[in-house]
């Protein structure tokens, strides 16, 4: 199938575009930004369309699949989710959408029920901020902040400039000082997308602020326009040997950011604990939930129903293996008559420098057991991950006695080690979900 649009890359040109179809929006999502999107393109090999006045990015995921952003601009939904769909099977892979706002979902539900699995990660939603809350700190509940600001201006001379070319190298200098304080590499992501924010800081129409303290640089902080009432902080970094800077650069760049925006976005927190406990210690105002979603084969369709029938989870926690960590290459299903009626899924799990091969969601609709159909799928799964030569072992927890019987037939062995999440997949519970400890059954191979 061939693909009616055209993906190119993007440019610091492309703001004309962007002000055009996302500034005059009400999207307020941080991975619309035109710095983001252009700052991370080296990342996630983003790209750009344009089609009949709607704005279309293409990406590649962290688990390396073919992704879109939800659509920006006016018309008939419909016809521009059909674009989608044929240029992601040009590229011999299903639609799959990031960044989706509930109206869209409602489209895509509505245009074809049943056929797209929908999540929401919490640790991809936004922590969007009242501007005046943020320059006021009004309250007892930002006490906290007004006292790390105290002791910020008694015990130091700061003042706040605007970033422009003649301190952007001292930005530079603080930001090697920050990385060698963290232990972070100049070859790490976040820092080539911080180095191309620098270099192309007029270019992609970027606003920063800088601290100095005692005429040190002690913070800097970098942002864009999202719309016409959301600013977006995307880079703020700090010298930790200066308490209270990062809470003082905070404050002074909300009071100049309030004059103009309603609201400031701070982005994320990428599920780190630490991360998230700060932006919550702000008191955000809107919490932005963005949807992901992917359209499923019928095959997929019917596993979603063999898994609903089999284990009784809700949809959310279904479609959210679908789109966090299924993979259709490592999925092994039996169908009959065109329908699948039992699957077995081997799932890549990572402990420290160790891969291992976990045999997960084991299925078989009720009215096809008892005829070796799961024996085969586990002797499949077993004879894959020998060949593949990836996985130290394979791994899974028994739902019951007959279930260890069973996997002890084919050389499964009872351990007293305790399932630990793997590293690999910190936002989904690959537990069996019950109170008690789960004990696992191994088949070693190295």
């Amino acid at each position: 199938m061939s693909s009616p649009l055209t993906f190119r890359q993007i440019t610091a040109a492309d703001r004309d575009i962007f002000e055009q179809v996302v500034e005059h929006s009400a999207c307020r999502n941080c991975d619309m930004s035109l710095a983001n999107i252009y700052c991370w393109q080296d990342s996630y090999h983003s790209q750009i369309a344009t089609w009949h006045g709607w704005l279309i990015i293409r990406f590649t995921t962290d688990r390396g699949d073919i992704a879109y952003m939800q659509p920006m601009g006016e018309g008939e939904r419909s016809e521009v989710i059909q674009c989608l769909i044929a240029d992601a099977a040009s590229l011999g892979a299903p639609l799959r959408l990031f960044g989706l706002d509930s109206s869209w979902v409602k489209s895509i539900n509505d245009l074809y029920t049943d056929q797209f699995a929908v999540y929401a990660s919490p640790s991809n939603a936004d922590y969007i901020y009242l501007a005046d809350d943020l320059a006021t700190l009004p309250g007892r509940k930002y006490q906290p902040k007004r006292n790390h600001i105290n002791r910020f201006t008694q015990r130091y001379n700061y003042r706040l400039e605007r970033i422009s070319e003649s301190n952007l190298e001292d930005c530079r200098q603080l930001n090697t000082l920050w990385c060698n304080q963290k232990g972070v590499k100049s070859s790490d992501p976040e820092q080539k997308a911080l180095q191309r924010a620098l270099g192309e800081f007029r270019a992609l129409n970027l606003r920063g602020w800088i601290l100095y303290a005692d005429n040190t640089p002690a913070a800097f902080a970098i942002g864009s326009q999202i719309n016409h009432d959301t600013f977006c902080i995307h880079i703020e970094k700090s010298d930790i040997n200066f308490d209270g800077a990062s809470a003082m650069i905070n404050n002074l760049v909300a009071v100049e950011i309030s004059k103009e925006y309603k609201y400031i976005n701070r982005e994320d927190d990428l599920g780190i604990a630490g991360l998230r406990r700060a932006k919550q210690s702000y008191h955000p105002t809107i919490m932005l939930t963005k949807r992901s979603a992917l359209m499923l084969t019928e095959g997929e369709q019917n596993m979603r129903h063999l898994w609903q029938e089999c284990f009784g989870d809700d949809i959310t926690t279904i479609d959210h293996f679908f789109i966090s960590v299924y993979n259709p290459k490592l999925c092994f299903t039996h169908s009959i008559n065109g329908t699948v009626v039992a699957m077995l899924h081997l799932v890549p799990v990572r402990y420290g420098n160790s891969q291992h091969g976990y045999i997960y969601a084991v299925a078989t609709d009720r009215a096809f057991r008892r005829q070796g159909i799961a024996s085969q799928l586990i002797q499949r799964a077993i004879e894959y991950a020998k060949e593949c030569g990836e996985y130290k072992s394979l791994i899974l927890i028994p739902a019951d006695e007959a279930a260890q019987r069973l996997y002890s037939r084919f050389g499964f062995e009872m351990r007293n080690s305790i399932f630990v999440q793997p590293e690999n997949y910190p936002d989904y519970d690959l537990g069996s979900g019950n109170s008690t400890p789960d004990f696992v059954m191994t088949l070693n191979f190295l």
